[in-house]
């Protein structure tokens, strides 16, 4: 079977469910931009503005590569499915997933409660996911934005110490 039949076939079976759409629509949209802007506030309450800055650096350097990929790619959307929600551009890597995945890796050291460290990765793969349910995303294209989130959020951890040594905390 090739790849790209069951790339298809994964989409259409987890577009097919409406039942989920109202869930799938929440957890979709909780990865847009309003989430990273709530990320930055609690990370420099609880951390401070050394921290913040890494992230953002990480999460700047993560998205360029994403929307440079997209270009690159040139992959169309899906097609033939039920689009639950508006998407625009291209599809290959998906953006949401790169991000929360470059989240999870960034946030996990710093992150001391379990329950939360678990809850941010679930809230990544959810979101990921999500985007399969909602029809604008092929599955091939989560698994591209798994890989480059987790490895540009552990490039920004590696990252932090050098950033950071630059950053008044004042």
């Amino acid at each position: 079977m090739l790849l790209s039949t069951l790339d298809d076939q994964i989409l259409q079976y987890l577009n097919s469910y409406p039942a989920f759409d109202p869930i799938m629509i929440f957890v979709s949209t909780v990865g847009h931009y309003v989430l990273w802007l709530a990320i930055f506030a609690a990370i420099y309450f609880w951390k401070g503005k050394r921290i913040v800055v890494s992230y953002a650096f990480t999460i700047f350097v993560t998205l360029v590569v994403v929307l440079s990929l997209k270009s690159y790619f040139e992959i169309p959307r899906p097609e033939n499915v039920r689009f639950v929600i508006e998407a625009h551009g291209y599809s290959m890597p998906s953006g949401h997933t790169a991000l929360s995945f470059a989240s999870a890796m960034f946030l996990h050291p710093h992150v001391i409660n379990g329950y939360l460290r678990s809850l941010i990765w679930i809230l990544a793969a959810l979101v990921s996911i999500s985007r399969v349910f909602v029809g604008v995303h092929y599955p091939t294209d989560i698994l591209a934005g798994v890989i480059l989130g987790c490895v540009f959020g552990y490039l920004g951890l590696k990252m932090e110490p050098y950033i950071s040594r630059h950053i008044n905390e004042k």
